[in-house]
C-alpha cells in the first residue's frame, strides 16, 4: 500500500495539473473569443465559413445581428446564404466569392434592400483554401457593414456639388455636367443648349428689401426651375443671382420656348411694392467647333444684349 500511494498521489497530482491547464487553456480561448466578438462589433464586422463538402455555411453572431437574423440562422445551405444576401444575383456574388486562393480577388462592396426596405451597404472579403491538388475545402468570408459610412460619404458628395440656399447644383457640378456633355456631343453629334439667366436688378432687391426676402426670391426660382425643367436637364445655380440651365437633344427653337416660359413664370412673383420678379435670358445651342469657353462666353453675351435691350428678355443665338 505504501509503494502505491506516491505512485497514485503522483497521478491525481497530474490530473489536477492537466485539469488547470485545460481550465487555463479554456479561459484562454474564451477571452480571445470575447474580445475578437467584441472587434467586430465594434467594426460591424460579421464572418461566414462555407465547407465545400457539405456546402453548410455557418455564420457568427454578428453577421446574424448585420443582416437582422435569429440565431436559429446561424447555419444555411449556400443557396440559401447568397439569396439572402444577393436575392437578385445582381453581383454574381456565388462566384465572386469562393475564387480561388491563386486569384486576386478584391473586396466586394454590395448593395441590398432590407426587410423595410431600406438600403443596407456591405463590404465583403473572402479567402478559399485548397487541399493539395487544387481543390476547395473551405471558404471564409468577412463582411463589413459600411451602410453609415457609405451615407456619410453621399452626403459629403451631395454637399460638394450643391447650392446651400436654393437646393440646386453648384457652379461646379453645373460646369462638370457642361464639360461632359460638350465632351459626349463632340464624339456623338448628339445637340444641347445651354440657358444663362440672370434676375434683374438684384442689389436693389436685396438693398430695398433685404437680404432674406432676395434669398426667398432665389429659393422660389429655384422652385419654379425644378417644376418646370426637363428630367433630363441638368441645372443650377452659378453665380449670385445668374443660373445656368443646359439641356440634351433640345432644339435652340425648344431651348428658347422653355426660358420664356420660365421668364414668363418668374414674373408671376410680385414684389411688395407690386412690380414682377423678373429676369434676362441667354440661349444657344453647341456648335461643332465649341468648347467650354466659347459656349459659355456665347451665352453671356446674349444675356448681357438681353440686360442691355431692356431686360426681362429671352435673346437666342
Amino acid at each position: 500500500m505504501t509503494s502505491i500511494e506516491p505512485s497514485f498521489n503522483q497521478h491525481q497530482l497530474n490530473l489536477e495539473m492537466e485539469n488547470h491547464q485545460l481550465k487555463k487553456d479554456l479561459r484562454e480561448r474564451q477571452f480571445k473569443q470575447f474580445t475578437l466578438s467584441k472587434i467586430q462589433q465594434v467594426a460591424k464586422v460579421g464572418t461566414w465559413k462555407l465547407n465545400h463538402l457539405t456546402y453548410d455555411v455557418c455564420l457568427s453572431p454578428e453577421l446574424l445581428n448585420m443582416l437582422g437574423l435569429t440565431k436559429t440562422s446561424c447555419k444555411l445551405k449556400w443557396n440559401e446564404f447568397v439569396n439572402l444576401i444577393d436575392p437578385e444575383k445582381c453581383l454574381a456574388l456565388e462566384t465572386q466569392l469562393i475564387q480561388l486562393e491563386d486569384v486576386e480577388h478584391p473586396a466586394i462592396v454590395h448593395t441590398f434592400l432590407d426587410d423595410k426596405l431600406l438600403e443596407r451597404h456591405f463590404k465583403h472579403f473572402s479567402h478559399t483554401f485548397t487541399n493539395s491538388i487544387g481543390q476547395p475545402l473551405r471558404t471564409v468570408g468577412l463582411i463589413q457593414g459600411i451602410t453609415e459610412e457609405f451615407n456619410q460619404a453621399t452626403e459629403l458628395e451631395r454637399q460638394a456639388i450643391t447650392d446651400e440656399l436654393t437646393k440646386l447644383y453648384n457652379r461646379r457640378k453645373i460646369n462638370r455636367s457642361l464639360r461632359e456633355l460638350i465632351n459626349d456631343s463632340a464624339n456623338t453629334g448628339m445637340p444641347f443648349s445651354v440657358m444663362l439667366f440672370d434676375l434683374d436688378h438684384f442689389k436693389r432687391v436685396n438693398d430695398v428689401f433685404g437680404h432674406t426676402f432676395g434669398d426667398e426670391m432665389l429659393m422660389a426660382t429655384a422652385d419654379i426651375m425644378r417644376k418646370f425643367l426637363l428630367s433630363y436637364a441638368q441645372y443650377g445655380r452659378w453665380g449670385g443671382e445668374e443660373f445656368l440651365i443646359v439641356v440634351k437633344n433640345v432644339s435652340l427653337t425648344d431651348a428658347c420656348n422653355i426660358a420664356k416660359h420660365i421668364k414668363n413664370t418668374l414674373n408671376t412673383i410680385i414684389f411688395p411694392n407690386n412690380k414682377p420678379l423678373s429676369a434676362s435670358f441667354g440661349v444657344t445651342q453647341f456648335k461643332g467647333d465649341d468648347n467650354f469657353t466659347t459656349i459659355l462666353t456665347r451665352v453671356d453675351q446674349l444675356m448681357y444684349k438681353a440686360k442691355q435691350s431692356g431686360r426681362n428678355l429671352v435673346v437666342c443665338g
